[in-house]
């Protein structure tokens, strides 16, 4: 290779390089330079040339110029000098670079000059920063957390715990913790450590764990845990990074406040009825006594009728002063009743109370049962129902009342909660009133809760039906929806020997499905998916919608392999009824089923002529919905429906 061609490849190499490249003169003067330390420097080429660094670079030069004069006196070079400042370009930037300088061969042993190669260190410099921030940041956040933080090894020695922990544990410094042993010394059971290592084992994340500790003191503390457990690189477990958040205090609040509410509801309801009848009690007191001032001298056997008022009256007084001081069910008497009958005889009573313009129908399935109820109790609670539903309906309406025997299940927990599953004699009161929305209904069995104007109610009819149904080991379910009425449920255990018990029939054939396919329709979210999930668990296909008309779009797209409609009677934008009849004028024979908070008489009546229709109550239950699905399924439907045969409800949407 001949000197020329050397000479270029190496002009090419110093000029193309990615690192920063310079000569510089025994003056310190730039006698070459390349374009990426130029960039470097923030300045073009030619303004380096000839110009010493104290020139180009006055914010570095008193950094940089005692390192090159050192290497021209003494000849060894500077390697990997850090050197940091601001640029022409960026005069307000700190910058970061890695220097390196060595010295020039020149005449009589001396540096001529020195050349320099620099690497640009600002984005490592920057991000070790922010990394060291961070780190600071996070230390901080640990330091002053209110919650516990604390890492562990798996056999339970603490490995790091931050202020809070300490105080937790009431112990004085975080060496007293780290010398802890969380199964011996922390939990109150050993063991529930060992347990809850096992459960959560191969997790990734742990959350809201509630668990006893133990302070310093031996105090007792309900603490929740969340946080991650910790694993090598074959994914062995090594132990567990963890937050934790002291309870107890919270959740005694919480049990205060609910007892706090309990006695504060008893004491609105005692103090209202002591209000209530000590104002009657006054007007029976004052009367008596006025009546006694003129009553005629001869007859004695007025006096002694008035002087019997009088007594009960102050006896009534007594009673409320003590009413103030506790407050206790009444023992109710439980014994065999038939609700059929029973419901039968008292509505002869009912019919006497309500006006004209309100209709009365009463329904007993066959053979309903025995319950263990007290009939005076029940005789409250269908009386109370009875005034209610007179009040609903101003302008008067239809009062369906209906025995039959019913079943709960586990699955009908998501609308009946407190449920004890088994077979109970339900009692169902209906009205065509005037419904009631749903701020309403979370109210309604509210002490002292009313709708109706002051002097009208006292808001204690439905807080006594709860209390006396809960008495009776039953429960009590209400459903309303404006302009469509209110269905009352009162459900009371069924009274069995054991030879009723095996006549029951098994929850497997009360949940009896199929396969068909079902288009379901009902706007209340709750109800559709419950209903949703049910009919798919037993079998069938599901389809859904949340109103009439996206209910209207699937059938259509989907009436080849549709075998029923379920529908609501009330929904936004089309209502069940509605959607029936359109199917009917189109010719449609699919059979439908209604759901509605109307009792089901007063719906059969709308479409007695098709085979094709069912109706089930709201509030239904599972096996309540299951069978009449069934039985509409399985039941032969004659060809040549007519093509119109219901007309909707005066109230329908």
């Amino acid at each position: 290779m001949t000197t020329s061609q050397g000479d270029r490849r190496l002009n090419a190499f110093f000029t193309a390089a990615p690192a920063g490249l310079a000569i510089l003169d025994s003056e310190l003067r730039y006698a070459q330079i390349n374009e990426t330390l130029a960039r470097m420097n923030g300045r073009p080429v030619d303004e380096h040339l000839g110009k010493r660094v104290c020139e180009v670079l006055p914010e570095l030069a008193p950094v940089v110029e005692p390192i090159l004069h050192r290497i021209l006196v003494t000849g060894e070079p500077a390697l990997n000098i850090e050197v940091s400042g601001e640029t022409p370009a960026e005069p307000s930037v700190t910058r970061y670079w890695l220097a390196s300088y060595f010295p020039l061969p020149g005449r009589r042993q001396k540096p001529g000059g020195i050349g320099a190669i620099v690497v640009e260190d600002t984005a490592r410099r920057r991000a070790e920063q922010a990394r060291r921030r961070s780190g600071a940041e996070f230390q901080a956040i640990v330091e002053q957390a209110t919650y516990g933080i604390y890492r562990s090894s798996v056999d339970g020695k603490l490995l790091r715990v931050n202020p809070a922990l300490v105080r937790m544990l009431g112990y004085e410094s975080e060496a007293e913790v780290l010398s802890l042993d969380l199964g011996r010394d922390v939990y109150v059971d050993p063991a529930e450590r060992a347990r809850l290592i096992e459960q959560y084992r191969v997790t990734e994340m742990i959350k809201g764990v509630e668990t006893s500790w133990k302070r310093e003191d031996g105090h007792h503390i309900l603490v929740r845990l969340s946080g991650r457990p910790l694993r090598d690189e074959q994914g062995t477990l090594t132990g567990f990074s963890m937050l934790v958040e002291d309870v107890t205090e919270q959740r005694t609040m919480e049990r205060a406040l609910q007892q706090a509410q309990k006695m504060e509801t008893i004491g609105q309801l005692t103090g209202g009825i002591a209000h209530d009848f000590n104002n009657l009690l006054t007007v029976i007191l004052a009367n008596a006594r006025l009546m006694a001032e003129v009553l005629p001298a001869d007859r004695p056997d007025l006096q002694r009728d008035l002087e019997e008022v009088h007594g009960a009256a102050r006896r009534g007084a007594e009673l409320v002063r003590k009413l103030l001081g506790f407050s206790r069910h009444e023992k109710l008497t439980l014994q065999p009743l038939d609700l059929a009958e029973w419901a039968n005889d008292v509505l002869e009573v009912v019919r006497r109370l309500l006006p004209s313009n309100i209709e009365i129908q009463f329904e007993a399935h066959e053979n309903p049962g025995l319950v263990a109820a007290d009939a005076g109790a029940l005789e409250q609670i269908l009386m109370n129902l009875a005034t209610n539903a007179r009040d609903a309906m101003p302008q008067g309406g239809t009062l369906h009342v209906e025995v039959r025997q019913s079943r709960l299940d586990e699955e009908d927990r998501p609308l009946h909660a407190w449920i004890e599953p088994g077979p109970f004699v339900c009692l169902t009161v209906s009205d065509t009133g005037l419904g009631m929305d749903a701020p309403t209904l979370a109210r309604v069995f509210e002490p002292f809760f009313t709708t109706k104007p002051p002097g009208v109610g006292t808001g204690l009819g439905l807080s006594m039906i709860y209390g006396l149904v809960k008495q009776h080991k039953g429960f009590v379910h209400l459903y309303s929806e404006v302009g469509q009425g209110t269905t009352v449920r009162v459900y009371v255990p069924l009274a069995l020997d054991q030879a009723q018990r095996a006549a029951i029939p098994g929850q497997d054939e009360l949940l009896r499905g199929g396969t068909e396919a079902i288009l379901l329709l009902e706007d209340e979210d709750r109800l559709r998916n419950v209903a949703e999930r049910l009919l798919k668990k037993v079998g069938y296909r599901v389809l859904a919608a949340p109103d009439g008309a996206q209910g209207l779009v699937l059938y259509r797209a989907h009436c080849a392999e549709l075998d029923l409609v379920v529908t609501d009677l009330m929904m936004p934008r089309l209502g069940g009824m509605q959607l029936y009849e359109m199917l009917r004028l189109e010719g449609e024979a699919i059979r439908v089923l209604f759901m509605s908070g109307y009792p089901e008489q007063l719906l059969r009546e709308r479409a007695s002529r098709d085979a094709a229709v069912a109706f089930v109550t709201k509030p239904w239950t599972v096996n309540e919905l299951l069978k009449e699905i069934r039985a509409l399924l399985d039941r032969p439907i004659p060809m040549g429906l007519p093509r119109s045969t219901a007309s909707p409800p005066q109230s329908g949407s």
